[in-house]
């Protein structure tokens, strides 16, 4: 009989699907990352679909785990794991692109903010004004 690969009892700790309560199959489990007791998991359902990504540290006492259901595939998850940085451009450019596609989707105008320091000081002439 084979021993089992590291980790595959904390993969124990995870054994069904949140979404339709499945039971995974742990040699289908992908261990992406791992650093002394702890792991990084991806699994994805077989029935359902949906894939959970699990960070389980085992210990003396068992295994723990934190896990969250995402559309990521594991490849995604290498991609951000392996320091994918996000700059402020892409920010920026989602940002207004979100903007055009809200404001000629739906032709609500874009109101432009006033500054704090703005209202305060019209707050402040119509008080001396008056």
């Amino acid at each position: 009989m084979k021993p089992n690969p590291p980790g595959f009892d904390a993969l124990r700790v995870m054994a069904y699907c949140p979404l339709c309560d499945t039971r995974y199959e742990p040699m289908h489990a992908r261990i992406l990352s791992e650093s002394g007791q702890m792991r990084l998991i991806h699994v994805t359902c077989e029935e359902c679909g949906s894939a959970t990504l699990s960070l389980l540290q085992e210990h003396e006492a068992g295994a723990s785990s934190v896990g969250l259901i995402t559309d990521l595939s594991h490849t995604d998850v290498l991609d951000f794991h392996n320091n994918v940085k996000v700059t402020t451009d892409d920010v920026i450019d989602v940002h207004q692109a979100l903007l055009t596609s809200f404001s000629t989707r739906f032709q609500v105008p874009v109101k432009k903010r006033r500054s704090i320091r703005a209202k305060t000081r019209t707050k402040v002439l119509h008080t001396t004004q008056g």
